[in-house]
């Protein structure tokens, strides 16, 4: 199993409330109001000296590790009022059931080799497609073992 089959995975994972997850190959070019709440991965941008992106693999003499960065956003409300605290007592809720949801299965189904860890969780404006969203960025990291 590798990085693909763990994205498929994490579109999976079930969190009460959501009404879509969507896996890479079914990423629409802007998100439907039917569909929010969404989730959806992307990728941070870039390589660089803070862990974002795929690091450099790394070999103890055993086995090759490589680590992944990845955002998982949710999509709560449009943003176009201006009123994150109108939402804020329901966002908190699917934040907590999200962080609930991904720890029952924090290896994917199998397809990491470490449990996930989630390394922040932004709450705030998130854009999708130019269209801007009240919703909550989830950074995770993930190693997968090679060899």
């Amino acid at each position: 199993m590798g990085w693909r089959t763990a994205l498929h995975n994490l579109a999976g994972v079930h969190v009460p409330g959501i009404a879509v997850s969507y896996d890479l190959d079914a990423l629409p070019p802007a998100l439907p109001l039917a569909d929010l709440p969404a989730l959806v991965p992307v990728f941070p941008g870039g390589v660089g000296a803070n862990g974002e992106g795929l690091s450099t693999l790394t070999y103890d003499g055993a086995a090759w590790r490589a680590v992944l960065h990845v955002d998982h956003v949710l999509y709560w409300a449009p943003a176009a009022n201006g009123r994150l605290h109108a939402v804020m007592p329901a966002l908190v809720e699917a934040v907590d059931a999200y962080l609930g949801a991904v720890r029952a299965d924090g290896l994917l189904g199998g397809a990491l080799h470490e449990p996930l860890a989630i390394t922040r969780v932004q709450i705030g404006e998130q854009a999708y497609a130019g269209t801007r969203y009240f919703g909550a960025c989830f950074r995770h990291r993930w190693v997968i073992t090679l060899g």
